[in-house]
């Protein structure tokens, strides 16, 4: 009890998800009590629970999404209280019309343009036609509460709009981008003859894997800040708009240099379990360290404080590939026991240096 309590405490005090998720809880049940006042002061009480249950679905995670699924949500209910008033007004409420006016709202609810929603197309037009009878009165009062709910939640949410967090996810983005840093010294390691605690090669498939894994959900933080400025009165300057398209820029950069280094840990893994003449050069190990050094001076997503050393720091890891090269064309690249991965753990890392340092977008 005493870990919930500090928890709730810490998410009173400090900004950020666990404040909004529980300011989100708040103005739910401020806008529930709200609605079923207003409902039950001007409509039957029959409807009542309506406009409560509209309340809460009012209120997502964002003032952008709150107003998409709300239209969605008044769009479904129009088609599900049509259907019940049309057969209400013709056959009645018998089993059969139940059974074909499920049928027909279930259709309805695959409908692409409801989205999530549509799926209350027929429980809407269950609700209006089998609950009320299909009475035109009674789905005037359903339509009536469910309108009051959505007023009442989005009063809440653009009353206490959550404050976007453009800063926590440039500190995701960041941390993703030293975990990239860190794989590619890891593998200079390997391809200098050492390793350390969790540098084994045969754990590499599985470190490359939790990065892109880790990237997707850095994205979709990243995804939900940006949906949390739009229509949001308490939206960011243009500069908190440009760090998170940044953000995104910065994620699919490390997601491409994940697949470059999942390709160079494969080729150091077939390295090591060849023969003794067959071990990687040196130099390759240097020119992994630099490739590393120049991601760190690119410091994605907020870009580097010092333009000139971020260059220095390129252009002296390409002359470190120059010199792989160099090493590996002296060889004779037919013998049996000649360094069978030099082709594309040197492409690879090329291509890690051209993301670095012409990032694309």
């Amino acid at each position: 009890m005493d870990t919930r309590w500090r928890s709730v405490c810490r998410a009173v005090r400090e900004p950020g998800e666990k404040r909004d998720g529980l300011l989100l809880q708040v103005k739910g049940a401020a806008a529930a009590a709200a609605a079923w006042w207003v409902s039950a002061w001007l409509l039957p009480l029959t409807v009542t629970a309506f406009a409560t249950f509209t309340a809460l679905l009012a209120l997502q995670s964002t003032v952008y999404r709150s107003l998409w699924d709300s239209a969605q949500y008044l769009a479904a209910m129009a088609l599900g209280t049509a259907g019940a008033a049309a057969f209400g007004s013709t056959v009645g409420v018998h089993a059969w019309s139940v059974g074909v006016l499920t049928f027909i709202g279930l259709i309805g609810a695959r409908l692409q343009l409801l989205g999530r929603q549509g799926a209350q197309v027929p429980v809407v037009a269950l609700f209006a036609f089998a609950g009320g009878g299909g009475e035109i009165d009674y789905i005037g009062d359903l339509v009536a509460a469910a309108a009051i709910g959505v007023c009442c939640g989005l009063a809440a949410h653009f009353a206490v709009a959550p404050s976007p967090h453009p800063d926590t996810a440039q500190d995701v983005t960041q941390d993703l981008a030293a975990r990239a840093q860190r794989l590619l010294r890891a593998l200079a390691r390997t391809a200098e003859g050492r390793t350390d605690e969790g540098d084994s090669p045969g754990d590499w498939a599985g470190r490359c894997d939790e990065l892109a894994a880790r990237a997707v959900r850095v994205r979709a933080a990243v995804d939900k800040e940006q949906e949390n400025t739009r229509l949001n009165p308490r939206r960011p300057w243009s500069s908190a708009e440009e760090s998170l398209q940044r953000c995104h820029e910065a994620i699919s950069m490390i997601e491409r240099l994940a697949t470059h280094i999942r390709s160079i840990a494969r080729a150091l893994a077939h390295a090591q379990r060849a023969p003794a003449a067959d071990k990687v050069p040196a130099i390759y190990a240097e020119l992994l360290h630099g490739a590393a050094a120049a991601l760190e001076c690119l410091d994605p997503p907020r870009g580097p404080e010092d333009a000139d050393r971020l260059r220095d720091c390129v252009e002296d890891a390409r002359r470190r590939y120059q010199d792989a090269t160099a090493v590996v064309r002296k060889g004779r690249l037919d013998a049996p026991g000649e360094w069978p991965v030099y082709g594309t753990a040197l492409t690879e890392a090329i291509r890690i240096l051209d993301e670095i340092n012409c990032p694309r977008r």
